[in-house]
């Protein structure tokens, strides 16, 4: 299988992100709204510009994107904590490659980052990123209720969660 790299978005990805985005609609539908405009794109680039985000592109050796990672509210000091967004493109979905790549997201994440916790909130009927998660060590620590407003509805998520040292016994045994 292809060797696989998670790098920063920058400017001169927008019409490949946009394309790759607007075809994605049915696979990301009702489950996240990602940036499909010029606008949109621009304030995604802005957002991972801030010191509480950061935004990685899931990219395949001839360059292609495959997914998106974003790690958002990044709390540091005592806390050391954020929240893992994430979405496949739909040419890939299904084959693996976002399961290598939260791999490579989480070691980010505890080697790079040094966040201690990182929390993915997802709905419910979202099997697939339910599955993607679990298989890589997060804890279902509960459930709520309207959490979050998606493409304009307030909607229920699960909250899972990993911290360092469950990640650092999955990876390593210790």
């Amino acid at each position: 299988m292809n060797t696989l790299i998670i790098r920063e978005p920058k400017i001169e990805d927008q019409n490949i992100f946009i394309a790759a985005m607007r075809n994605s609609q049915a696979l990301h539908n009702p489950w996240i709204k990602s940036p499909q405009t010029e606008n949109a794109f621009k304030a995604y680039i802005l957002r991972s510009q801030q010191v509480n985000q950061k935004c990685f592109l899931l990219c395949d050796f001839l360059g292609n994107i495959v997914g998106v990672f974003n790690i958002s509210e990044i709390v540091l000091g005592q806390f050391q904590s954020a929240y893992l967004g994430f979405y496949a493109v739909a040419n890939y979905a299904g084959k693996g490659y976002m399961s290598r790549g939260i791999k490579l997201i989480l070691k980010n994440i505890f080697e790079e980052m040094k966040l201690h916790r990182i929390e993915a909130n997802i709905q419910p009927e979202n099997s697939s990123s339910i599955n993607l998660v679990k298989a890589n060590g997060f804890i279902k620590e509960g459930y709520s209720p309207r959490y979050l407003n998606v493409d304009g509805q307030w909607r229920d998520h699960e909250r899972w969660a990993l911290t360092y040292e469950n990640w650092n016994e999955i990876i390593f045994g210790r």
